[in-house]
């Protein structure tokens, strides 16, 4: 298998992130479900229920109110539409149309979703299917940004967030429609060997190594982080040697894009070069991207896909 097919099949679990499968659809749930009981709260919209006297029948649309890479249609017809109504027994039926397809790019004024239902109802998930469109369109945004940096450099580096997601799976799905990939999903989903692990095994990767392989632990991959060059051709020959069944990785962490581009050179010639992939993470932003992208490295991991990424904006009009 090929660099490119390789990292897409480790670093992007994008076929995990859909409503199909119940990890993914237990966030959904917590970011609509559990957001609208709270929302409403035991009294529910007092100032509808008190200003709107006839409940109407009434068409709104969601429009956008800025520029960028369009995500959670997907979740929002899940929430509104396609879910069991038992978790929305305080709803009432909405008519759910989109009008464009996650991961397209809108400009100010576009329509992207119709709703019609009751006046109530519509005003009731307003704001929180406004807030779950506008992060993760933020995110799908941000890091459509970053692609194109790598993109315009001539690197096909896979961009691919950190674990740093304030809205968890719903953050990941974001990056995979702005263009990125996911990382891990979380601690279940690879194996990822970092600097405290470590420090507990006396700075032992061998160590670290061979009590995963004798675990016999299934994950879509294995990786373990360093922080200098001689650091990263012990851990790529370690390993190497061990001959794990899911593919490996070495992360550089928090060394800078010179260091990364003379490690990379000192392990281009090795034999172990072509059998595992090599990521760079730590302090890297727009200002450096391109620095990184350069040295050659396969995956960059970027915080601030998801911790630096503003909410879209989005507004709902009543026809």
């Amino acid at each position: 298998m090929d660099r490119k097919s390789l990292k897409n099949l480790t670093h992007n679990a994008k076929d995990f992130l859909s409503v199909s499968k119940n990890d993914y659809k237990q966030w959904v749930f917590r970011y609509t479900f559990l957001e609208l009981e709270k929302d409403l709260g035991v009294l529910g919209d007092i100032t509808t229920a008190s200003v709107i006297k006839n409940d109407e029948v009434k068409t709104a649309h969601v429009v956008s109110g800025s520029n960028g890479v369009l995500a959670g249609l997907e979740e929002i017809m899940y929430f509104l539409v396609d879910s069991d109504p038992r978790f929305r027994p305080r709803l009432g039926k909405l008519k759910v149309e989109m009008l464009v397809e996650d991961g397209a790019r809108v400009k100010t004024g576009d329509r992207v979703m119709r709703l019609s239902g009751s006046v109530r109802d519509i005003l009731a998930v307003e704001r929180v299917a406004l807030n779950l469109i506008m992060r993760m369109s933020g995110v799908a945004t941000k890091t459509s940004e970053m692609v194109s940096i790598i993109t315009d450099a001539g690197s096909d580096a896979l961009v691919v967030p950190t674990r740093k997601t304030l809205w968890g799976l719903l953050d990941k799905k974001g990056c995979v429609l702005g263009g990125g990939g996911t990382h891990r999903l979380n601690l279940a989903d690879a194996i990822l060997i970092k600097d405290n692990h470590l420090k507990i095994l006396g700075d032992s990767q061998a160590t670290a190594l061979k009590n995963l392989s004798d675990s016999g632990v299934d994950a879509r991959f294995v990786e373990i982080e360093v922080e200098d060059k001689e650091s990263a051709i012990k851990a790529a020959e370690n390993l190497s040697s061990m001959k794990f069944g899911s593919p490996t990785c070495v992360l550089f962490d928090n060394m800078s894009a010179t260091e990364v581009g003379e490690t990379l050179d000192a392990l281009k010639s090795k034999d172990v070069y072509d059998s595992i992939l090599f990521e760079a993470s730590g302090g890297i932003s727009a200002d450096n991207l391109v620095e990184y992208a350069k040295t050659g490295v396969d995956i960059i991991s970027m915080g601030c896909l998801t911790m630096d990424a503003s909410g879209m904006d989005f507004s709902l009009d009543i026809d």
